[in-house]
């Protein structure tokens, strides 16, 4: 059974389980490290692509975050606003790409436009009307005022990188600015990478790096207390305890700001009821759940580490009895003694389609909890998994489904809003339409006052929850564990960034 593990490392490893490098000192800071998702190209204009180029240590922003969620300067280093719809950035002075070039206001200009056209992500951030470069100072003009253009600017879709390459050299190993340069790529396997000698920010510690996709959690576990890798990301809780020994690992753990979901149907006929929708609620035993998975009870929409995610009324606590009292009193009563409610003479059997999401295999724990939670209840859950729910959301052939998401992927409450809650909303999964909720938010995209729109936020996250319209389960903890000779690397709360120029080996 070990050779055989062994033999299936190897190729998960892309075929080598040694370090990389020509010298002996060049192969004793040498980092193997797994990740859970390595994409099927590095565009940062590609899909999600950026965000494993941001992991990796190779694509930078603009602008970034700090542990406070707080935008802090990047490759730019001053920006202010202008007026409503104009903001003026300066890029830092004596700054290359990796393959040497200098970097201007042009090439981030190229970098912005090139993301617009490729992605319609890019204008779910911000609508650009037009960028105008001179030396390196860059125009951002907006066709409508944006309070979150900073924070979105964070996102990895708006890396700056060498544009003037083809775009399959771009897919593949593109010039950047981080401290990371990619040697070898192979899509959905694994990404090598050397030390960027003139990163514009200090010394990089580490001489090389080989990044490995390790989808399943527990392959990851085992990868890590094998040796056959240095550090890995985003560990299961039940599985942490592993890793005790400060002697043998280092673990660094933080909450985030992402949530487990569970997105309500609200054209299925049962969940059309709001009354159905509180029970479910009131029924949730979150505190049981994260016994289990880690992290802390939900309240609301965003994560208590947000300050947006604080005080939240609305919420609901465990309570059967006022779940009970809800159903009995809205008339959907158990009439055959079968254990299971009816909604005008036939039983509330509710489909809820789980799959494992960001690494973590989480949603099974959850779906299984919930579905023993509304058995006390008097609603039936069926459970289905599958591998992607991507088809069914957008179908919305499902009355309940899981998700893993970042409610403040850019540290700010306005994206997660519109991409999820307004009426027309692409991302809207749980067809949930609410006039007033939409005022709200397109309020919101026009405040600039960051404590009025963390306020508006809040507002707009309490309505959600009296309107019952989705089970917050719980906030996740993120985690980066590594073999005790790794030294400096530490989790941050947003998830896109992990490889530091601070992180080393010590070799003893």
């Amino acid at each position: 059974m070990k050779k055989l593990w062994k033999l299936m490392l190897c190729f998960f490893l892309g075929g080598t389980l040694v370090a990389c490098g020509d010298t002996p000192e060049e192969r004793r800071n040498h980092l193997n490290a797994a990740m859970f998702w390595i994409s099927t190209t590095l565009d940062p204009a590609s899909n999600y692509d950026g965000w494993v180029l941001s992991r990796i240590g190779v694509g930078e922003t603009l602008v970034k975050l700090n542990e406070n969620y707080e935008v802090v300067p990047g490759l730019a280093d001053t920006y202010e606003q202008i007026n409503a719809t104009t903001w003026h950035l300066h890029i830092r002075e004596h700054l290359n790409f990796s393959n040497g070039k200098a970097v201007d206001g042009e090439d981030v200009k190229a970098c912005l436009e090139r993301a617009f056209a490729k992605n319609s992500r890019a204008k779910e951030y911000f609508d650009l009307a037009a960028v105008e470069a001179e030396g390196q100072d860059v125009m951002l003009y907006l066709n409508t005022p944006s309070g979150a253009v900073l924070n979105n600017l964070c996102e990895p879709l708006f890396t700056i990188y060498d544009a003037s390459q083809s775009d399959d050299v771009i897919s593949r190993q593109p010039s950047c600015t981080g401290p990371f340069v990619i040697t070898d790529f192979k899509p959905e396997i694994s990404v090598d990478c050397v030390a960027n000698e003139n990163y514009w920010d200090g010394e990089v510690q580490l001489a090389s790096v080989h990044f490995v996709q390790v989808a399943d959690a527990d392959a990851r576990v085992l990868a890590l207390q094998n040796g056959e890798v240095d550090m890995v990301t985003t560990i299961d809780y039940s599985n942490v305890s592993l890793f005790s020994d400060p002697e043998k690992y280092s673990v660094s753990e933080v909450l985030g700001p992402r949530c487990n979901v569970v997105y309500l149907n609200h054209e299925s006929p049962f969940l059309q009821d709001v009354h159905i929708r509180k029970a479910l609620s009131y029924a949730v035993d979150r505190n049981s759940i994260v016994a289990l998975t880690g992290g802390d009870p939900a309240v609301g929409l965003y994560s208590t580490a947000l300050p947006y995610g604080n005080d939240v009324k609305n919420g609901y606590p465990l309570d059967l009895d006022k779940a009970n009292q809800i159903l009995d009193k809205a008339g959907y009563i158990d009439t055959d003694q079968d254990g299971i409610r009816e909604m005008n003479g036939q039983n509330i059997v509710l489909q809820y389609y789980e799959s494992a999401d960001h690494g973590s295999s989480d949603a099974n724990i959850i779906a299984q909890s919930i579905q023993s939670d509304a058995a006390k209840i008097g609603l039936s859950i069926e459970i289905k998994a599958v591998e992607n729910l991507s088809d069914i959301k957008a179908s919305g052939t499902f009355d309940m489904c899981s998700a893993n998401d970042s409610t403040a992927p850019t540290g700010d409450p306005e994206i997660f809003l519109q991409l999820h809650y307004l009426s027309d909303a692409s991302g809207n999964i749980s067809r949930y339409k609410n006039a007033q909720i939409d005022a709200l938010i397109n309020e919101l995209s026009v405040t600039f006052d960051n404590e009025k729109r963390q306020a508006l936020a809040k507002t707009v996250s309490e309505m959600l929850l009296e309107d019952a319209v989705n089970l917050y389960v719980s906030y996740l903890p993120l985690n980066t564990i590594c073999l005790s000779k790794v030294k400096g690397a530490v989790q941050h709360p947003v998830d896109y960034y992990m490889m530091t120029k601070d992180i080393s080996i010590d070799n003893g």
